[in-house]
Order: structure tokens, then C-alpha cells, then sequence
């Protein structure tokens, strides 16, 4: 392996799924064809075409932004946090967990929005663990190569990554290929139980790891944001 694999944020991605859902249901509900927006006098005119464009000048940004600035590395010392310069030795690290911890974000007053944050966590050994935020499931592998004896969640991040993916992937695809042609009623009472089940599964992955490793894990509420006991980077 290279000596230092670096690691970005994954939260532009996370706006780009946005954009492309929108987008979806926009091609959606046009039927394929052209949409009409009254803007005061004006017409803007929203094609397939015109879609297509909008979709990969916003992928081109989440490609840009996602690889402006890396958030750490992992290497065979251990890792390396960039924004408070912190060096975590292998020796000094009990165990590396990949889960969702629930964050508030504040839009503007009175409006939120609730967004489940890919969280890599680092327990130490005589310290407080180490959140980083917005990381995908692929550093707990890397970590896991660099130190196969190391205490991980492995399997059931994945599993809950896969779920996840496959959930958006199955909505995704009935929006634009099926153009929710085979959606029935069933198919929505699936989908609903599906999502709820998506939004438990932070509070299991938290009450599980703080089981195992102690309290120091927690959500964010609308009243209290970075709520973990931890360092937050």
C-alpha cells in the first residue's frame, strides 16, 4: 500500500444526491418533455437537455469542492488530523468504528433540517475518541488493512451502507427509468418502512458503540449541536 492514503469530505456529495433527485422528479413530472417557468414576464424553458447540463456542471462542482481540501490521512505510523494537526499513533488507537451520527443543521430561523452524518470514530486509549465527519465507509477498510488486528464495526457499516445505497439506488431507478410507472401503494408502504428503518439505524449504531466503548457518543438535537464527548473535526 502507499505510504499515506488522504481522505476528503463526503458532504458535497450529499448535496449533488439532492440536485439529482430534484432533478428526477422534475424530469418526472415533465413527462420527459420540456417544463414552462414563469419568472414575472419571462418564460424559462427546462428541457431534458438543459436537465442534463445543470446535472453534470453540478457534479463537475462536487467533484471540485470534494478534493479541495483533505481532512486526514492513514498510514502505517497511524493517522494524521490536518485541521488541529493532530498525530494518532496505532499504539494509542483501542478501536476505528464507521457509523451515522443524526446532526441539526440551522437553514435559517425557525427552519432545520436533519442530516445523517457518515462519522468515522477513533477511540483512544488514554484520550477522548476523535469524531471525523462526513467520511466515507472506505477509511475503516484502509484502517483495517494498515491494522488488521485493530477493533472495528466492519460488518455492520457495511451492511448499513449497503442498505442505504441500495434504498436511493431502488428510488432512483424507479424515477428515472420506470418514471414510477410500477409504483403502487405497496411499493410506497415499503418504501416508508424502509426509511424508518434508515432513520433507526443511527441509534442503534451510537447505543452499540457507546455500549462497547463508553458514553461518549451522542446526536445532535435542535438544541445542542457537536453533542458527542469527543473531538470533533
Amino acid at each position: 500500500m502507499n505510504s499515506r492514503i488522504r481522505f476528503h469530505s463526503i458532504f458535497y456529495r450529499y448535496i449533488f444526491s439532492i440536485i439529482l433527485l430534484f432533478g428526477m422528479t422534475f424530469y418526472v413530472i415533465s413527462g420527459s418533455g420540456a417544463l414552462e417557468i414563469r419568472l414575472w414576464d419571462d418564460k424559462l424553458i427546462i428541457g431534458w437537455e438543459e436537465l442534463t447540463y445543470i446535472i453534470i456542471a453540478a457534479f463537475a462542482l462536487v467533484a471540485v469542492f470534494s478534493f479541495l481540501n483533505w481532512k486526514f490521512y492513514i498510514s502505517k505510523e497511524g493517522f494524521y488530523l490536518r485541521k488541529i494537526d493532530l498525530s494518532i499513533p496505532w499504539d494509542d488507537v483501542v478501536a476505528v468504528s464507521h457509523i451515522w451520527i443524526n446532526e441539526w443543521s440551522h437553514v435559517r430561523l425557525g427552519s432545520y433540517f436533519l442530516y445523517n452524518r457518515r462519522t468515522l470514530v477513533i477511540y483512544r486509549e488514554k484520550y477522548k475518541p476523535v469524531c471525523i465527519y462526513n467520511i466515507s465507509l472506505w477509511a475503516l477498510y484502509v484502517a483495517k488493512c494498515y491494522h488488521p488486528t485493530i477493533k472495528t464495526n466492519l460488518v455492520s457499516a457495511t451492511l448499513a451502507t449497503v442498505f442505504s445505497l441500495t434504498l436511493s439506488g431502488w428510488i432512483l431507478y424507479e424515477l428515472w427509468f420506470n418514471h414510477l410507472r410500477n409504483v403502487t401503494l405497496t411499493t410506497l408502504f415499503v418504501w416508508a418502512f424502509l426509511y424508518a428503518l434508515k432513520w433507526l439505524l443511527p441509534l442503534v449504531m451510537v447505543k452499540y458503540q457507546n455500549k462497547r466503548y463508553g458514553d461518549y457518543l451522542f446526536h445532535d438535537t435542535i438544541y445542542k449541536k457537536n453533542a458527542s464527548n469527543v473531538i470533533h473535526v
